[in-house]
């Protein structure tokens, strides 16, 4: 299933390239050589690996596993606190949503009160709207001199 010249840092030194000026096989992979740390991960004859080659792979596989897991952790937080914040926004949202159409009710109300106060009174809008600008004009006056 594996070929000969297979060692456990294939895909790092593929992925890296030649750390030390090692030579390299006639695969285009990077012979391993003593000093870098690390040994062939080639089988025996029956096609089995050694118990240190295997508990080497898994330790760096759980340590993978690890940092993913770490990852996952961070961005399931990073989802939930985006959940909050979407939830949050949202009840803002209806609760001013319900404060403008309160606002807007009293304001219809209010409207339709003063109208209906000036056609009592027998004065039309324009002599109120006259006396508006008037309380205005002089609230102006007052309090820029």
């Amino acid at each position: 299933r594996y070929g000969s010249n297979l060692h456990q840092r294939d895909a790092r030194s593929q992925l890296f390239g030649d750390h030390g000026g090692g030579g390299s096989s006639g695969t285009g992979l990077r012979a391993p050589s003593p000093g870098y740390g690390y040994r062939p991960a080639t089988p025996n004859s029956l096609g089995q690996y050694s118990a240190s080659v295997l508990e080497e792979l898994e330790s760096q596989n759980d340590a993978q596993v690890e940092g993913l897991s770490a990852k996952v952790k961070m961005l399931k937080d990073i989802t939930e606190a985006i959940g909050a914040e979407v939830r949050e926004s949202s009840t803002l949202i209806q609760n001013m949503n319900d404060t403008f159409d309160n606002t807007r009710i009293r304001l219809r109300g209010t409207m339709n009160r003063m109208l209906i106060m000036a056609h009592r009174t027998g004065v039309g809008w324009r002599a109120w709207l006259l006396f508006i600008f008037t309380v205005i004009g002089i609230f102006w006056y007052v309090w820029l001199f």
